[in-house]
């Protein structure tokens, strides 16, 4: 009940402060930017967007076949896209740590071998994108006047994915597992799930060697997410107005308003990601309200996207064979 009540209470959090923005602005505004969209622009984000899961979905793959292993890719790309949907609904995108169990229900891959597959991908990804949020900060406070509470809260959000990507890439490479998460698996109703992520850790640290070598193709997918990801942002904010910000603004960008997504104060960053898109946005000179619309079609269209996803999701629940 208490989990229960803490996933209500950051759903809440979301809620009001992307209510709290909405808000401040002249709703009407907000709407008639929106109905003005340029549906070929949109049409051609959504593709962007779903090419940038995919590249997620190919470097998850490439670890996999690192490993040894020779998954089906499109049900590794199914899987994944199903791990991404639930990420876009769990606190600091944890959902994602689920795809080896649908994974395993669509194409019986191990679920130890697809856990590696999937630290090794969230290390890269957390220092890949951790990487270019530095820069972009680097780059923005010298062009913007951003104030000490926009500097901490990016930077809380970068710290974040640093310690992210330093926590797995000590599971892979630590040598052994810590005893905190050993005695996780004493725990009466989480022992069991905690018992098999120890064991995939385990037989990711003898396979690591195996792992390190995929890490920069890894790393090129990953990249390649972020660019497809700022190339949707800009065929949305070509929709909506005519002067929008740069490719490479939105390059910058994304990799520092996703550091806000694992702020885990609410469900994958909602309302937090929101606030620092229209922060950033109104300082490269957008109106208020047409980043406020922005940043409304870029929750609701990268979260439709992963839609994809959900039937690999609802197979893995309705399938019989164990996990």
């Amino acid at each position: 009940m208490t989990r229960y009540l803490r996933l209500l209470a950051r759903i809440g959090l979301g809620v009001a402060i992307l209510i709290w923005l909405i808000q401040l602005a002249d709703v009407s505004k907000i709407l008639r930017v929106i109905l003005s969209l340029n549906t070929l622009y949109i049409a051609l984000a959504c593709g962007s967007f779903i090419i940038a899961s995919v590249m997620v979905a190919l470097a998850l793959y490439v670890a996999l076949k690192g490993s040894g292993l020779s998954p089906s890719l499109r049900k590794v790309i199914m899987a994944s896209f199903g791990g991404q949907l639930l990420s876009d609904v769990t606190p600091a995108r944890s959902g994602y740590f689920l795809t080896p169990f649908i994974l395993n229900k669509m194409d019986n891959t191990p679920i130890e071998s697809s856990m590696a597959g999937v630290v090794a991908t969230g290390a890269i990804n957390f220092f890949v994108k951790a990487a270019l949020s530095l820069l972009a900060l680097a780059y923005f406070v010298r062009i913007l006047p951003l104030k000490p509470i926009i500097m901490n809260a990016l930077l809380v959000g970068i710290s974040l994915l640093i310690a992210g990507g330093l926590g797995l890439l000590m599971l892979i490479f630590g040598g052994r597992i810590p005893r905190l998460v050993e005695r996780l698996k004493k725990l009466p109703v989480l022992g069991k799930a905690m018992g098999r992520i120890v064991k995939a850790l385990n037989h990711l640290q003898e396979e690591r060697g195996k792992v390190r070598k995929s890490l920069p193709q890894i790393a090129l997918l990953i990249l390649l997410s972020v660019v497809s990801n700022a190339t949707a942002l800009y065929l949305i904010s070509t929709a909506l107005w005519h002067s929008s910000p740069s490719l490479l603004d939105f390059i910058l960008i994304v990799p520092l308003v996703s550091a806000l997504m694992y702020v885990p104060i609410t469900i994958a960053g909602l309302g937090v990601q929101e606030w620092g898109y229209v922060v950033l946005l109104t300082l490269l000179g957008v109106p208020f309200e047409e980043a406020i619309a922005f940043t409304l079609v870029v929750r609701l269209l990268f979260t439709g996207t992963d839609i994809i996803g959900l039937p690999s999701i609802l197979k893995s629940l309705s399938s019989s064979k164990p996990p």
